[in-house]
């Protein structure tokens, strides 16, 4: 007798979670471009909804209010930006590269989408308390990945990430934000910091 096929129905756990978390991702990739586009204020969940092909009622279910939705935005840019980062750091290669990689994602990627919309200040610069955690935390998160990064290469002045961070985003007022500029700007900038303060931690 032959054996029969199986196929997944709905009722299977694995396709509900998937479908699940498929309109979920839908939900908030819609959210987050209406929101950069018109900003939180002007963008309703009618809005979301409309624009995801999601019943309003089935956003609610994953999200009970725009401040929820706004609060899983939130988390998404910034578990994004911090992988990101993370990546930049953990290629091999020089150091300078590495750091040139990881500030453009700090400040660089930041400041030329600002300049695209000003409502990416209205999501990163929220005023609702969860926004300033969120934004906070991450800011935190990847000061302490680029200590990291200068310790392990023997850069251990106090200070020495601000000053980077200073670098990176002096460079943002000096001249032309689009990437290649902005990092050929930067590139100057940290390779002389990286010099100099090898150059220090040798003397030590």
């Amino acid at each position: 007798m032959a054996r029969t096929r199986s196929f997944p129905t709905t009722s299977d756990p694995k396709v509900e979670e998937s479908d699940s978390n498929d309109k979920r991702a839908r939900i908030l990739a819609t959210a987050q471009s209406l929101f950069l586009r018109y900003g939180v204020k002007r963008t309703s969940v009618d809005d979301v909804a409309r624009e995801s092909g999601i019943a309003k009622g089935t956003v609610y279910l994953y999200f009970d209010s725009k401040d929820a939705l706004f609060k899983a935005i939130a988390e998404r840019i910034c578990a994004d930006r911090l992988g990101r980062a993370q990546a930049a750091l953990s290629v091999d290669g020089p150091l300078t590269p590495r750091l040139v990689s990881f500030l453009d994602v700090f400040a660089g990627e930041m400041h030329r989408l600002i300049a695209e919309s000003p409502h990416v200040a209205e999501l990163t610069e929220a005023k609702h308390e969860y926004g300033v955690t969120t934004f906070g935390t991450n800011g935190a998160q990847m000061k302490e990945l680029l200590r990291a990064a200068l310790r392990k290469e023997g850069i251990v002045r106090k200070g020495a990430d601000d000053m980077f961070l200073a670098a990176a985003f002096g460079a943002v007022e000096t001249g032309d934000l689009a990437e290649k500029p902005y990092r050929a700007r930067l590139t100057a900038l940290v390779d002389t910091l990286v010099l100099g303060l090898s150059h220090e931690a040798r003397r030590r």
